[in-house]
């Protein structure tokens, strides 16, 4: 039996448990960094490592001085505190994880995408004594998922001409939007303050929680702190009225091939945190303003549109700077990402969604390192220098001349890297609920039809 850790995360502790009890091929421990949560937790050992005082000096002896840097810079949470505290919080958590490793023995860790520096330290202890560290997440086909390595996916199986026949239709209808945004539709100042005041109530309560769990450094508490650099402020506010509502205008005065759709996503994100190799991608609003700045100097109108999951979240720096560029448009959150897709002639995001649906709409693409991005169906921008040359890209890019045959290859690499199971199953888990057991079952179907052999083949390849 091949040996697995779980590692879950707050309110998904039954779900893995239950996932772990139908794998047929290996014995499973669910892992947390929760105070009496899992099977096996980190709490104990991360606090008595700290206590010893050299706990900074234990995470730069293990990464180096870039090593904890970069860790720091791509997680939300200790990007916002003081150096020595985060360095104190790697090198405990360093040892704890190096401890249950000695103790459990993996050959593989699997969690959801990488999105804290608990995982992210995981990751790289794992990668150090060669155990695979695969993160889930979900795929855009519905009621898929996908497994990865920093946002790099792994291929699974080869898809059926069926199956991706039948993702080509369902992803290319004009109203098909991602599970997670379809019931984000209202948007109004009254939302805007239920949003702050619930994060508001939510992040005083965690603050105290920390301490009544003796767990007063845990990563999930500490990310509801509303002290933290991304957090939103009451004058945050200021973001709806620099929305402009004469938007469908502003598209009118200039040709299609002008027009160019910057699709916003979740920030801060895992997707970009942890999948952009350059480490200047991730200064996100500098990076946004920049696109602009070189496309609006090139004769593009850029339309902005933030994700709608966003709302309430958003920062007013960003859109600030963008409202004084005279060539730069701000679209109201309740206008569709397809109207604008159809209406477009170019589209720029980072990872998100946007750019796989406007790839397949037949518009020039401009991704940075999202999974779905193959090198000939994508522009892609991987570093802050290559934005200058963007103009240049685009003058040079061709239209797809058979977008029915464009469709089917994006799909077959996004089918290839897919496969079956209920990615939201976690979402109030109870064991005891038939048709929630149910729902775990198309996934631990596919962990056990392809995880054997993708275990096999990584023994064979060390």
């Amino acid at each position: 039996m091949s040996r697995i850790v779980f590692f879950t995360i707050h309110s998904t502790t039954a779900w893995w448990k239950y996932l772990g009890s139908r794998l047929e091929f290996a014995d499973v421990t669910v892992l947390s960094d929760l105070r009496d949560d899992g099977d096996y937790s980190l709490v104990d050992d991360f606090y008595r490592f700290i206590d010893k005082g050299d706990a900074d000096k234990a995470a730069i002896a293990r990464f180096g001085e870039d090593g904890c840097a970069d860790i720091i810079l791509r997680c939300r949470v200790l990007r916002s505190i003081d150096r020595g505290q985060a360095l104190r919080m790697i090198g405990g958590m360093t040892q704890a994880i190096e401890r249950a490793f000695d103790k459990l023995a993996p050959e593989l860790v699997m969690t959801f995408t990488i999105d804290r520096y608990v995982m992210d330290v995981m990751a790289r202890i794992a990668d150090r004594r060669g155990i695979d560290f695969l993160e889930m997440t979900t795929s855009i086909i519905p009621d898929q998922v996908m497994l990865m390595r920093r946002g790099r996916p792994v291929r699974l199986h080869e898809p059926s001409s069926a199956a991706v026949d039948s993702a080509v239709e369902l992803l290319c209808k004009g109203d098909f939007a991602p599970a997670y945004v379809r019931d984000a539709k209202r948007f109004s100042l009254g939302k805007f303050w239920r949003v702050f005041g619930y994060y508001a109530l939510r992040g005083a309560y965690f603050n105290l929680w920390r301490f009544v769990k003796r767990d007063r450094y845990n990563c999930h508490y500490l990310d509801a702190l509303k002290r933290l650099k991304h957090k939103v402020r009451p004058g945050d506010v200021a973001v709806l009225p620099l929305l402009d509502h004469d938007w469908d205008k502003r598209l009118a005065e200039l040709p299609r091939e002008k027009r160019v759709f910057l699709g916003l996503q979740l920030f801060p994100e895992a997707s970009m945190d942890y999948w952009l190799t350059s480490q200047r991608m991730l200064a996100h609003d500098d990076v946004v303003v920049r696109y602009c700045e070189v496309l609006g100097g090139a004769g593009y109108r850029i339309f902005v549109k933030d994700h709608p999951l966003q709302f309430g979240f958003r920062q007013r720096e960003l859109f600030q700077r963008l409202a004084k560029l005279p060539y730069v448009t701000l679209v109201p959150y309740d206008v569709p990402a397809n109207l604008l897709i159809g209406k477009c002639a170019v589209s720029v995001t980072f990872t998100g969604t946007i750019g796989f649906q406007a790839a397949l709409a037949g518009l020039c693409s401009v991704a940075t390192e999202p999974y779905y991005a193959t090198e000939q169906h994508f522009l892609h921008i991987r570093d802050v220098d290559e934005i200058e040359s963007l103009p240049e890209k685009l003058a040079r890019w061709q239209v797809p001349g058979d977008l029915a045959a464009t469709q089917r290859e994006i799909m077959r690499h996004l089918a290839a890297v897919s496969v079956e199971g209920d990615y939201f199953g976690w979402r109030n888990f109870d064991p005891e609920n038939e048709a929630a057991r149910k729902s775990v079952e198309p996934l631990a179907r596919s962990l056990n039809a392809y995880l054997p052999q993708f275990l096999k083949s990584c023994r064979t390849a060390a």
